[in-house]
Protein backbone atom coordinates (compact mmCIF):
# COMPACT_ATOMS: atom_id res chain seq x y z
CA UNK A 1 0.00 0.00 0.00
CA UNK A 2 1.62 3.54 -1.10
CA UNK A 3 -0.74 6.55 -1.73
CA UNK A 4 2.10 9.19 -2.01
CA UNK A 5 3.37 8.77 -5.30
CA UNK A 6 2.93 12.17 -6.59
CA UNK A 7 3.88 16.11 -4.91
CA UNK A 8 0.01 16.62 -5.79
CA UNK A 9 -0.71 13.28 -3.55
CA UNK A 10 1.20 14.78 -0.55
CA UNK A 11 -0.18 18.01 -0.92
CA UNK A 12 -3.35 17.06 -0.59
CA UNK A 13 -2.33 15.15 2.18
CA UNK A 14 -1.12 17.88 4.43
CA UNK A 15 -4.06 20.10 3.36
CA UNK A 16 -6.44 17.37 5.08
CA UNK A 17 -3.98 17.03 7.61
CA UNK A 18 -4.76 21.20 8.76
CA UNK A 19 -7.88 20.52 9.00
CA UNK A 20 -8.34 17.57 11.07
CA UNK A 21 -5.38 19.33 13.19
CA UNK A 22 -7.90 21.83 14.53
CA UNK A 23 -5.67 24.90 14.10
CA UNK A 24 -2.93 22.87 16.09
CA UNK A 25 -0.14 19.90 15.11
CA UNK A 26 2.44 23.14 13.34
CA UNK A 27 1.93 24.32 9.81
CA UNK A 28 3.18 21.16 7.93
CA UNK A 29 4.36 23.66 5.03
CA UNK A 30 8.30 23.82 5.87
CA UNK A 31 7.78 19.55 5.82
CA UNK A 32 6.13 19.35 2.97
CA UNK A 33 8.44 20.85 1.08
CA UNK A 34 11.29 18.57 2.48
CA UNK A 35 9.37 15.54 1.54
CA UNK A 36 8.47 17.66 -2.15
CA UNK A 37 11.82 17.57 -2.54
CA UNK A 38 12.73 13.75 -1.97
CA UNK A 39 9.52 12.71 -4.12
CA UNK A 40 11.19 14.44 -7.02
CA UNK A 41 14.44 12.77 -6.11
CA UNK A 42 12.41 9.32 -6.34
CA UNK A 43 12.57 8.79 -2.79
CA UNK A 44 9.06 8.55 -2.08
CA UNK A 45 7.19 7.60 1.75
CA UNK A 46 6.36 4.13 2.19
CA UNK A 47 2.73 3.83 3.29
CA UNK A 48 1.29 0.65 5.04
CA UNK A 49 -2.05 -0.61 6.07
CA UNK A 50 -1.99 -1.73 10.26
CA UNK A 51 -3.56 -4.53 9.13
CA UNK A 52 -0.07 -5.85 7.16
CA UNK A 53 1.79 -5.33 10.26
CA UNK A 54 3.09 -8.52 12.03
CA UNK A 55 1.94 -8.69 15.40
CA UNK A 56 5.33 -8.34 16.59
CA UNK A 57 6.48 -5.75 14.72
CA UNK A 58 8.39 -2.57 16.28
CA UNK A 59 6.77 0.49 15.45
CA UNK A 60 7.32 4.35 16.84
CA UNK A 61 6.32 7.23 16.56
CA UNK A 62 8.21 10.18 15.03
CA UNK A 63 6.94 13.97 16.41
CA UNK A 64 7.83 17.18 16.71
CA UNK A 65 7.43 19.04 20.04
CA UNK A 66 7.04 22.11 20.84
CA UNK A 67 5.00 25.29 20.44
CA UNK A 68 3.61 25.26 16.75
CA UNK A 69 4.52 29.39 16.49
CA UNK A 70 8.41 27.90 16.84
CA UNK A 71 7.92 24.49 14.99
CA UNK A 72 6.97 27.00 11.88
CA UNK A 73 10.10 28.40 12.24
CA UNK A 74 12.61 25.40 11.72
CA UNK A 75 13.83 23.48 8.44
CA UNK A 76 13.71 20.21 9.03
CA UNK A 77 16.99 18.50 9.34
CA UNK A 78 17.60 14.78 7.34
CA UNK A 79 20.31 14.64 9.50
CA UNK A 80 18.60 15.11 13.18
CA UNK A 81 15.63 12.52 11.88
CA UNK A 82 18.66 9.94 10.68
CA UNK A 83 20.63 10.58 13.84
CA UNK A 84 16.64 10.06 16.03
CA UNK A 85 15.96 7.00 14.14
CA UNK A 86 20.01 5.68 14.54
CA UNK A 87 19.01 6.90 18.83
CA UNK A 88 16.23 4.99 18.68
CA UNK A 89 17.17 1.90 17.06
CA UNK A 90 20.47 1.31 19.00
CA UNK A 91 18.78 2.47 22.48
CA UNK A 92 16.06 -0.03 21.68
CA UNK A 93 18.51 -2.98 19.91
CA UNK A 94 16.43 -3.71 17.25
CA UNK A 95 15.56 -2.42 14.12
CA UNK A 96 12.23 0.11 13.72
CA UNK A 97 9.63 -2.01 10.89
CA UNK A 98 7.63 1.13 10.99
CA UNK A 99 6.65 4.65 11.73
CA UNK A 100 3.52 6.36 12.92
CA UNK A 101 2.19 9.94 13.55
CA UNK A 102 1.77 10.63 16.94
CA UNK A 103 -1.24 12.86 15.59
CA UNK A 104 -2.63 13.53 12.28
CA UNK A 105 -2.40 17.08 12.74
CA UNK A 106 -0.32 19.66 10.53
CA UNK A 107 3.38 19.29 10.80
CA UNK A 108 3.20 15.78 12.35
CA UNK A 109 1.80 14.46 9.68
CA UNK A 110 4.59 15.05 7.51
CA UNK A 111 7.56 14.17 9.73
CA UNK A 112 6.48 10.67 9.57
CA UNK A 113 6.88 10.67 5.97
CA UNK A 114 10.02 12.96 5.58
CA UNK A 115 11.77 10.26 7.61
CA UNK A 116 10.59 7.40 5.80
CA UNK A 117 11.31 8.90 2.50
CA UNK A 118 14.51 9.05 3.58
CA UNK A 119 15.19 6.01 5.17
CA UNK A 120 12.62 3.57 3.58
CA UNK A 121 11.27 2.64 6.72
CA UNK A 122 7.18 2.94 6.31
CA UNK A 123 4.71 5.31 8.10
CA UNK A 124 1.44 3.10 8.96
CA UNK A 125 -1.90 4.57 7.87
CA UNK A 126 -2.87 5.36 11.19
CA UNK A 127 -2.39 7.84 13.75
CA UNK A 128 -2.60 8.51 17.80
CA UNK A 129 -5.89 10.65 18.33
CA UNK A 130 -7.18 11.63 14.60
CA UNK A 131 -6.72 14.82 15.39
CA UNK A 132 -4.15 17.02 16.91
CA UNK A 133 -3.96 17.85 21.28
CA UNK A 134 -1.79 19.90 22.99
CA UNK A 135 -0.67 16.59 25.63
CA UNK A 136 0.92 13.26 25.73
CA UNK A 137 -1.45 11.61 27.58
CA UNK A 138 -4.52 12.95 25.83
CA UNK A 139 -3.43 10.23 22.71
CA UNK A 140 -5.84 7.43 22.25
CA UNK A 141 -2.26 5.50 22.37
CA UNK A 142 -1.81 6.88 26.09
CA UNK A 143 -5.40 6.20 26.57
CA UNK A 144 -5.60 2.45 25.83
CA UNK A 145 -2.34 1.34 27.01
CA UNK A 146 0.77 2.36 25.26
CA UNK A 147 3.30 4.28 27.17
CA UNK A 148 4.79 7.83 26.04
CA UNK A 149 8.13 6.38 27.28
CA UNK A 150 10.76 5.60 27.69
CA UNK A 151 11.03 9.31 24.95
CA UNK A 152 14.16 10.17 23.26
CA UNK A 153 14.31 13.56 22.29
CA UNK A 154 16.85 15.30 19.93
CA UNK A 155 17.17 18.97 18.57
CA UNK A 156 19.01 20.09 15.56
CA UNK A 157 21.96 20.92 17.38
CA UNK A 158 22.31 17.24 18.57
CA UNK A 159 21.43 17.57 21.99
CA UNK A 160 19.62 14.34 22.94
CA UNK A 161 17.70 13.46 25.96
CA UNK A 162 16.19 10.38 27.48
CA UNK A 163 12.79 10.84 29.16
CA UNK A 164 11.65 7.15 31.39
CA UNK A 165 8.71 8.47 33.17
CA UNK A 166 6.38 6.83 35.94
CA UNK A 167 3.05 8.17 33.66
CA UNK A 168 2.24 9.97 30.39
CA UNK A 169 1.18 12.89 32.33
CA UNK A 170 4.53 13.51 34.08
CA UNK A 171 6.37 12.72 30.46
CA UNK A 172 4.24 15.50 29.03
CA UNK A 173 5.31 17.86 31.53
CA UNK A 174 9.05 16.68 31.74
CA UNK A 175 9.19 16.46 27.88
CA UNK A 176 7.46 20.26 27.95
CA UNK A 177 10.86 21.23 30.22
CA UNK A 178 13.44 19.67 28.03
CA UNK A 179 12.04 21.23 24.68
CA UNK A 180 11.35 24.89 26.07
CA UNK A 181 15.26 24.52 26.82
CA UNK A 182 16.13 23.03 23.75
CA UNK A 183 14.11 26.50 22.36
CA UNK A 184 10.17 25.11 22.19
CA UNK A 185 10.88 22.74 19.74
CA UNK A 186 12.59 18.96 19.21
CA UNK A 187 12.14 15.78 17.77
CA UNK A 188 10.81 12.57 19.53
CA UNK A 189 10.85 8.66 19.08
CA UNK A 190 8.00 8.15 21.32
CA UNK A 191 5.38 5.74 21.87
CA UNK A 192 7.09 2.01 21.22
CA UNK A 193 4.27 -0.13 20.34
CA UNK A 194 4.09 -3.52 18.04
CA UNK A 195 1.79 -4.03 15.61
CA UNK A 196 -1.03 -5.59 17.45
CA UNK A 197 -1.28 -2.61 19.77
CA UNK A 198 -1.63 -0.41 16.78
CA UNK A 199 -4.50 -2.08 15.86
CA UNK A 200 -5.82 -1.84 19.24
CA UNK A 201 -5.01 1.58 20.19
CA UNK A 202 -4.36 3.81 17.28
CA UNK A 203 -7.04 5.50 14.89
CA UNK A 204 -6.89 3.95 11.60
CA UNK A 205 -7.01 5.17 8.49
CA UNK A 206 -5.93 8.63 9.44
CA UNK A 207 -3.65 9.09 6.38
CA UNK A 208 -6.32 8.04 4.24
CA UNK A 209 -8.75 10.20 5.52
CA UNK A 210 -6.27 13.45 5.11
CA UNK A 211 -5.67 12.61 2.06
CA UNK A 212 -9.86 12.20 0.63
CA UNK A 213 -9.97 15.56 2.30
CA UNK A 214 -7.26 17.73 0.50
CA UNK A 215 -8.76 15.99 -2.81
CA UNK A 216 -12.05 16.88 -2.24
CA UNK A 217 -11.30 20.66 -1.27
CA UNK A 218 -8.67 20.46 -4.28
CA UNK A 219 -11.19 19.06 -6.85
CA UNK A 220 -13.69 21.65 -5.98
CA UNK A 221 -11.59 23.85 -6.82
CA UNK A 222 -10.62 23.16 -10.20
CA UNK A 223 -14.21 22.24 -11.21
CA UNK A 224 -15.98 24.48 -13.46
CA UNK A 225 -18.28 26.22 -11.01
CA UNK A 226 -17.25 24.01 -8.08
CA UNK A 227 -17.40 24.92 -4.74
CA UNK A 228 -14.80 23.66 -2.09
CA UNK A 229 -16.97 23.64 0.57
CA UNK A 230 -19.89 21.54 -0.89
CA UNK A 231 -17.38 19.32 -2.39
CA UNK A 232 -15.38 19.02 1.55
CA UNK A 233 -19.12 18.48 3.34
CA UNK A 234 -20.00 15.50 0.85
CA UNK A 235 -16.90 13.82 1.24
CA UNK A 236 -17.31 14.13 4.98
CA UNK A 237 -20.70 12.55 4.42
CA UNK A 238 -19.22 9.68 3.76
CA UNK A 239 -17.23 9.15 7.06
CA UNK A 240 -19.19 6.87 9.31
CA UNK A 241 -22.10 9.27 10.55
CA UNK A 242 -19.94 11.57 11.88
CA UNK A 243 -21.59 14.64 11.41
CA UNK A 244 -19.74 17.64 9.63
CA UNK A 245 -21.22 21.31 9.87
CA UNK A 246 -20.10 25.03 8.59
CA UNK A 247 -20.73 26.79 11.90
CA UNK A 248 -20.03 30.53 11.28
CA UNK A 249 -19.49 32.44 7.97
CA UNK A 250 -17.57 35.88 8.38
CA UNK A 251 -14.32 37.92 9.57
CA UNK A 252 -11.64 37.78 12.00
CA UNK A 253 -12.39 41.17 13.92
CA UNK A 254 -10.06 40.40 16.85
CA UNK A 255 -7.29 37.98 17.57
CA UNK A 256 -4.67 37.33 20.34
CA UNK A 257 -1.52 35.30 20.13
CA UNK A 258 0.68 34.16 22.99
CA UNK A 259 3.29 31.78 23.23
CA UNK A 260 3.42 30.87 26.96
CA UNK A 261 5.11 27.96 28.98
CA UNK A 262 5.47 26.06 25.78
CA UNK A 263 2.38 26.28 24.05
CA UNK A 264 0.28 28.75 21.82
CA UNK A 265 -2.28 30.50 23.74
CA UNK A 266 -5.32 32.96 21.86
CA UNK A 267 -8.53 33.96 21.76
CA UNK A 268 -10.19 34.57 18.07
CA UNK A 269 -13.39 36.60 17.66
CA UNK A 270 -14.76 36.74 14.42
CA UNK A 271 -18.46 38.38 13.05
CA UNK A 272 -20.80 38.50 10.78
CA UNK A 273 -20.09 40.46 7.59
CA UNK A 274 -23.54 41.57 7.83
CA UNK A 275 -24.32 42.22 11.21
CA UNK A 276 -21.43 43.05 13.77
CA UNK A 277 -23.72 42.28 16.42
CA UNK A 278 -23.29 38.50 15.13
CA UNK A 279 -20.16 37.15 16.68
CA UNK A 280 -18.15 33.60 16.91
CA UNK A 281 -15.61 32.97 19.00
CA UNK A 282 -12.93 30.34 19.49
CA UNK A 283 -10.24 29.47 21.86
CA UNK A 284 -7.07 28.49 21.94
CA UNK A 285 -4.42 26.24 23.28
CA UNK A 286 -2.55 25.00 20.40
CA UNK A 287 -5.61 23.25 18.91
CA UNK A 288 -8.68 25.13 18.58
CA UNK A 289 -10.80 23.89 21.96
CA UNK A 290 -14.05 25.48 22.30
CA UNK A 291 -16.25 27.65 19.51
CA UNK A 292 -19.03 29.71 20.78
CA UNK A 293 -21.56 31.46 18.54
CA UNK A 294 -23.24 34.78 20.57
CA UNK A 295 -21.98 33.18 24.07
CA UNK A 296 -23.44 29.67 23.40
CA UNK A 297 -21.22 27.13 22.74
CA UNK A 298 -21.48 25.05 19.70
CA UNK A 299 -18.50 22.82 18.73
CA UNK A 300 -15.76 21.78 21.92
CA UNK A 301 -12.71 19.30 22.10
CA UNK A 302 -12.79 16.53 21.29
CA UNK A 303 -14.93 17.24 18.37
CA UNK A 304 -12.87 19.22 15.79
CA UNK A 305 -13.23 23.10 15.03
CA UNK A 306 -11.56 23.82 11.66
CA UNK A 307 -11.18 27.65 10.09
CA UNK A 308 -10.85 27.86 6.68
CA UNK A 309 -10.41 30.47 3.94
CA UNK A 310 -13.73 31.83 3.08
CA UNK A 311 -13.36 31.36 -0.86
CA UNK A 312 -10.46 28.41 -1.37
CA UNK A 313 -11.72 26.08 1.55
CA UNK A 314 -7.83 25.88 2.74
CA UNK A 315 -7.84 25.43 6.20
CA UNK A 316 -6.00 27.66 8.39
CA UNK A 317 -3.59 26.43 11.45
CA UNK A 318 -4.10 29.43 14.58
CA UNK A 319 -1.33 31.82 13.95
CA UNK A 320 -1.88 32.31 10.44
CA UNK A 321 -4.94 34.17 11.72
CA UNK A 322 -5.01 37.73 11.53
CA UNK A 323 -7.10 40.62 11.29
CA UNK A 324 -9.67 41.47 8.58
CA UNK A 325 -9.54 37.25 7.40
CA UNK A 326 -12.99 36.05 5.33
CA UNK A 327 -13.30 32.37 7.25
CA UNK A 328 -15.67 29.86 7.42
CA UNK A 329 -15.92 27.98 10.35
CA UNK A 330 -15.66 23.85 10.25
CA UNK A 331 -16.97 21.45 13.29
CA UNK A 332 -16.55 18.38 12.47
CA UNK A 333 -17.18 15.00 14.83
CA UNK A 334 -14.32 13.57 16.15
CA UNK A 335 -13.88 9.95 15.86
CA UNK A 336 -15.54 7.70 17.86
CA UNK A 337 -12.73 6.32 20.16
CA UNK A 338 -12.37 10.06 21.53
CA UNK A 339 -15.68 10.16 22.41
CA UNK A 340 -15.80 6.88 24.77
CA UNK A 341 -16.15 7.52 28.54
CA UNK A 342 -12.17 6.68 28.93
CA UNK A 343 -11.27 9.21 26.35
CA UNK A 344 -13.39 12.00 27.81
CA UNK A 345 -11.78 11.03 31.12
CA UNK A 346 -8.92 12.91 29.90
CA UNK A 347 -9.75 14.83 26.43
CA UNK A 348 -13.08 16.49 27.76
CA UNK A 349 -13.36 20.26 27.60
CA UNK A 350 -12.61 20.24 31.29
CA UNK A 351 -9.35 18.71 31.22
CA UNK A 352 -8.88 21.96 29.25
CA UNK A 353 -9.69 24.39 32.02
CA UNK A 354 -13.48 25.30 30.24
CA UNK A 355 -16.18 25.27 33.24
CA UNK A 356 -18.51 22.53 30.44
CA UNK A 357 -19.18 18.52 30.20
CA UNK A 358 -18.73 17.32 26.53
CA UNK A 359 -22.10 17.97 24.30
CA UNK A 360 -21.77 16.15 20.38
CA UNK A 361 -21.44 18.63 17.83
CA UNK A 362 -24.96 16.67 16.57
CA UNK A 363 -26.73 17.45 19.51
CA UNK A 364 -26.17 20.95 19.41
CA UNK A 365 -28.46 23.57 18.08
CA UNK A 366 -27.04 26.33 16.14
CA UNK A 367 -28.38 29.59 15.04
CA UNK A 368 -27.35 28.47 11.53
CA UNK A 369 -25.38 25.70 9.99
CA UNK A 370 -24.98 23.71 7.53
CA UNK A 371 -25.25 20.02 8.72
CA UNK A 372 -24.20 16.88 6.58
CA UNK A 373 -24.43 13.10 8.25
CA UNK A 374 -23.61 9.66 6.60
CA UNK A 375 -26.21 8.73 9.06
Amino acid sequence: MSMIETVQDLQDLARGAVLLGTGGGGDPYVGELFVAEQIRRGRLPQVVSPDSLAGDAFVLSIAGIGAPTVIVEQLVSETTLLRLLARAEAFYGRRVDALISAEIGGANSVFPLALSAISGVPVVDADGVGRAVPQLEMTTFSIYGVKATPCLLMDDLGNAVTVDAVSDRSAEDLCRAIVTAMGSMAFSAIYPMNGRQVRECAVLGSLSLSLGIGRAIRKGRDEPDGDPFASLLSYLATQNGRTARVLFDGKVSDVLHETRDGWHWGLVTLQNLRDDGDQFTIEIRNEFIIARHNGTPVTMVPDLISVLDRESAEPLTAEMLTYGQRVKVLGFAADPMLRRPESLEVLGPRLFGLDCDFTPIEEVETEAGEAVSAE
